[in-house]
């Protein structure tokens, strides 16, 4: 079967590298995938195997060299100081005749067409959405805002997801789906959930080296991207209340590139923790900070599934994670349950202390496999072919 897996650009982000997953599952289960992503910006991450092409289909560029390209932009511009968050909506109008050209370009090129199309998150969605064709399939990757277009959220909603093909990839997104389907009135084609692909593979073959080669003393690791969603201050806060109250001697380490970092540091340097917090940037892959740490917390304000839980959980780490909105349930099931916190510092601290004081049963480890099992790319690959591909040949 030959499948595309297209998503919005392959930056260092949880979204992107399960686009890189699911192209690397879909090859290894025997399929012929092309990943294709549609923003011209440096490539952080693609598949390790190079049998995988990556292709750049640059929707903007691609409109921007048309006739009419400026006065469309310019109007597109207009219309987004009117009527917020629309700019996207309208210029996919023309974006999405480049992706058609584009794609049709790729499969006479290659002798055959695609059989299945998959769209990873919203933005990449945007794009495309004038567009119908019976193989696309729409990954909802995260919990979206209900007014997300405010007085036009009923006709950019109904337009993009009414009469699609759509995944939701936990219970937590389906839930926030629905209502959005309730809200707005709406009727997808076909709605299943589908969880995303982790390379169980490729984290036990990483070479993990020392901890000293990643920070010279014992650490918590926070993992993201510094923006309002991953609610670093929380962790922060959380952090120095555990330093007050438990004395604890591992430092604070925060893996991950974003436009909050400015502030976050201000806090820690208002909390006086300027030699226990240390930002180190975004690291690819993860693996390594991840394994060498005495803990991982995740102090998410709502996550789509929680990816990051899963790795780490994978790399044989504790996690501890705030009980929000999402996916993150349905990974720390059973026993795993008692490392989620309420989302406020001294809740989160506390779980922190547990996590760290925490010995870990043959029942705990039990339940750690069960949750991982539910990622195995395999059963993910044929899950989209059996809801999805084969639904076009019967």
């Amino acid at each position: 079967m030959k499948i595309a897996v297209v998503v919005n650009s392959l930056k260092i982000g949880g979204m992107e590298r399960v686009a890189v997953n699911l192209a690397s599952a879909c090859h290894d289960d025997g399929h012929e995938v092309d990943l294709i992503y549609l923003k011209n910006r440096r490539v952080e991450l693609r598949p390790e195997n190079p049998a995988i092409p990556v292709s750049l289909i640059d929707v903007k560029k691609g409109v921007l060299q048309t006739g009419i390209s400026i006065l469309w932009l310019i109007l597109c511009r207009l219309s987004n100081l009117l009527m917020r968050k629309t700019y996207s909506l309208f210029f996919a109008y023309a974006e999405a005749k480049v992706f058609a050209n584009k794609l049709a370009q790729m499969e006479q090129e290659a002798g055959k067409p695609f059989d299945l199309i998959i769209f990873r998150g919203h933005g990449t969605f945007e794009h495309v959405w004038p567009l119908q064709d019976s193989r696309f399939v729409f990954v909802c990757e995260s919990v979206q805002a209900q007014e997300h277009y405010g007085f036009l959220s009923r006709w950019a909603f109904s337009r993009l997801y009414g009469k699609r093909k759509m995944v939701c990839i936990s219970q937590g997104v389906m839930d926030n789906f629905q209502q959005m389907v309730q809200r707005y009135q709406f009727v997808p084609e076909r709605t299943a959930l589908i969880s995303n692909p982790i390379e169980f593979d490729r984290i036990a073959e990483h070479p993990m080296g020392s901890r000293d080669a990643l920070h010279p003393r014992p650490y918590l690791l926070g993992l993201g991207r510094l923006n309002p969603v991953k609610n670093f201050p929380l962790l922060i806060r959380a952090y120095h209340r555990l330093v007050q109250s438990h004395e604890v001697t591992q430092d604070l380490v925060l893996v991950g590139d974003g436009k909050e970092r400015d502030s976050l540091e201000k806090l820690v340097d208002e909390l006086q923790l300027r030699d226990r917090v240390f930002f180190k940037g975004a690291q690819n892959p993860p693996y390594a900070w991840f394994y060498h740490a005495d803990l991982f917390v995740l102090s998410s304000k709502s996550e789509g599934l929680g990816m990051v839980i899963i790795e780490a959980l994978a790399c044989g780490t504790t996690v501890v994670a705030t009980r929000c909105p999402g996916g993150v349930s349905q990974i720390m099931q059973g026993e795993l349950d008692q490392y989620l916190a309420d989302m406020t510092p001294e809740a989160l601290a506390e779980k922190m202390w547990f996590g760290l004081n925490a010995i870990q049963s043959d029942s705990y480890n039990d339940c750690v496999a069960r949750s991982l099992a539910q990622f195995d790319g395999k059963q993910i690959v044929n899950s989209f072919i059996r809801e999805f591909a084969k639904a076009l040949y019967n």
